[in-house]
């Protein structure tokens, strides 16, 4: 006789994956911070809502070990494609058959721009212990998360109502004398008081960014990702910035024709006929089209201020 499938809801199989992460590293001796998700509104910092995957904070200098650990426990790592690879160096994703939710594992947080290791360490230093599925687990403090909310949301909220909404609720929180103290700290210690500029104002916390933050090149790769939202054809551009000359001509012909793994990848809803693949290339195209001026606007405009 068969056994019956259990299926998981969303916010239990986050709530576990909490649990399970927390103890996997345990284990391993490997420290973890759990980010966004739902710590942020235990913390008041946002609305109640579930999140669609569990993500985590790796010290640096044990992500690869990290990330070998949960292959290994039955996770497998969710197929990237070219662009991916070549863009997205701060975080592995992965996924495992009938969970509903996907894991981020990061080795560091974009807009956070002292080093890695800093970050940690001084996230670390502030974190505070939650409870998941009965497991205790570590995550930042309300300060911490407030300025992790504030980069993650920044990010995306040109293009996505969520985001500029989990923002303007973020400047409409409340925080004590002391705490903006301690965000203006923390925001100096980790590097983001520039990539915040238009933001901590909004908490009650003027702060200025030290000279070589400003003159750094991660501060205008940030706001270049900021400006142009984040997507579509800045990735490219920015592959094809980063790329050496010999590779150039790869980046620009992927750019326009992807293999069809990589176009599933995209668009899981190709149903294998030349069609459905021509359209989702068409797709495809207009939205790189439509993308690139404000990619390139934002690229541009911002070189000016360097």
């Amino acid at each position: 006789m068969t056994e019956p499938r259990v299926v998981l809801r969303l916010d239990e199989a986050v709530d576990l994956g909490h649990a399970w992460m927390q103890a996997l590293a345990d284990v391993r001796g490997i420290r973890v911070l759990f980010i966004k998700g739902p710590a942020l509104h235990r913390h008041g910092l946002r609305d109640e809502r579930v999140s669609a995957d569990v993500d985590l904070l790796v010290e640096p200098v044990r992500f690869a070990e990290f990330c070998q650990a949960v292959l290994e426990v039955g996770w497998t790592t969710r197929p990237g494609n070219f662009i991916s690879h070549r863009t997205t160096l701060h975080s592995e994703t992965f996924l495992r058959e009938g969970w509903p939710c996907d894991l981020d594992v990061h080795g560091f947080f974009p807009g956070f721009l002292a080093p890695p290791a800093d970050v940690f360490d001084a996230l670390w230093a502030r974190r505070v212990r939650m409870e998941f599925a009965h497991v205790e687990c570590d995550v930042p403090d309300r300060v911490g998360g407030a300025l992790i909310l504030a980069l993650h949301s920044l990010r995306g909220a040109s293009i996505q109502a969520r985001h500029a909404d989990e923002l303007e609720q973020l400047t409409r929180v409340v925080l004590t004398e002391d705490e903006r103290i301690q965000v203006a700290d923390l925001a100096l210690a980790t590097g983001c008081a520039a990539t915040l500029a238009s933001v901590l104002p909004r908490l009650g916390v003027p702060v200025e960014a030290p000279v070589a933050e400003l003159a750094s090149r991660g501060l205008r790769e940030w706001r270049e990702r900021v400006d142009s939202g984040s997507h579509g054809a800045y990735f490219w551009m920015l592959a094809l910035r980063r790329a050496p000359w010999w590779e150039k001509p790869a980046v620009l012909w992927r750019a326009f024709w992807p293999s069809g793994a990589e176009l599933r990848v995209a668009h899981p809803e190709i149903d294998g006929t030349l069609r459905s693949a021509m359209r989702a290339r068409w797709a495809r195209w207009v939205h790189g089209v439509t993308s690139a001026p404000k990619a390139m606007h934002a690229i541009f405009s911002n070189r000016r201020r360097r």
